[in-house]
């Protein structure tokens, strides 16, 4: 099985004072796959997906920002994570934000319409939010979005209503930013297993191993990793840190419990690396090619 990468730029821009000004450095992926394959990772040639700069008045037109120049974009990505399974290979999806769940998850959805599960191994921000109001970020409300619940007010919404992800069957760790009042609303009866740092503390990692393990058994599931999700403090190749969060030995010891399951591992979306953020020497970016390069090598071996 082959590891095959897949570039989909997602950063479309900061909004600033409400004005959207361009994305930063996009090197991350070059430099990520470079250290990756210093680890032992063999990995396919890259496919990249083109994600089109909007004009700046774009970006309050819709319920989503740049809502027009991500749908075809993320109709495209998901074509192409599904060429990638369809061929019997893993894609590695590296996004810009979180919006690059999207498309990995309609991917696998056009091969397992029947349903799939999503494993959100870091997360500081808890993307979800179905209230009216907008515009919204996309990366803001990516796991609304693969849950099929963003409201019905564009064409992206609509696209992701094929997604298949099934919250019975999801689990997100590492959160610890407030919730959204519709996130609120819907975790009082939802099945989908959230974990705030604050209840990884109280209720042990045993018991959230043991959630986790319940999701990968089941299968089939998705991998997603949003870099921020980690301790700034030790992955500081990242842009907006949020305080505290997850060391680099549970994101590892989250990958190996991972692997016992890689038949039924459909893909893996990483986010929000910024390489212009790191330490001089790429400390952050080495220490987390270091963690994931194991795993991609073991997952060779299936």
């Amino acid at each position: 099985m082959r590891v095959v990468p897949v570039l989909f730029p997602s950063d479309l821009g900061v909004t600033e004072a409400g004005k959207y000004r361009p994305s930063g450095d996009r090197s991350a992926p070059d430099i990520l796959l470079d250290l990756l394959q210093g680890e032992g990772a063999r990995l396919a040639r890259p496919i990249p997906v083109a994600v089109p700069a909007p004009e700046p008045e774009a970006e309050a037109l819709g319920y989503l920002r740049f809502e027009a120049e991500l749908e075809g974009a993320v109709r495209e990505l998901g074509r192409v994570v599904e060429s990638v399974n369809t061929e019997g290979d893993f894609p590695l999806v590296l996004g810009g934000d979180h919006s690059a769940l999207y498309g990995h998850v309609l991917g696998h959805a056009k091969r397992h319409p029947e349903g799939i599960g999503l494993a959100i191994l870091a997360d500081a921000r808890f993307d979800f939010d179905t209230s009216p109001e907008g515009p919204h970020d996309a990366a803001a409300v990516a796991l609304s979005a693969a849950l099929s619940l963003l409201p019905k007010q564009g064409p992206l919404a609509t696209l992701m209503a094929e997604s298949s992800v099934r919250a019975a069957s999801t689990t997100v760790v590492g959160t610890r930013t407030p919730l959204s009042a519709s996130a609120k609303a819907y975790m009082r009866t939802s099945p989908l297993a959230l974990w705030t740092m604050e209840r990884l503390e109280l209720d042990g990692e045993s018991a959230y191993r043991s959630e986790l393990n319940r999701h990968l058994s089941a299968g089939p599931i998705a991998l997603s990793i949003d870099v921020r999700g980690l301790d700034p403090d030790l992955m500081t190749a990242v842009r907006d840190p949020v305080p505290d969060g997850l060391d680099w030995s549970f994101l590892k010891r989250s990958l190996e419990q991972c692997l016992p399951h890689r038949g039924r591992i459909l893909g893996l979306d990483i986010s929000h690396v910024d390489p212009t953020r790191d330490h001089a020497g790429q400390t952050s970016l080495s220490r987390l090619s270091e963690v994931l390069g194991p795993f991609l090598r073991q997952l060779q071996k299936s």
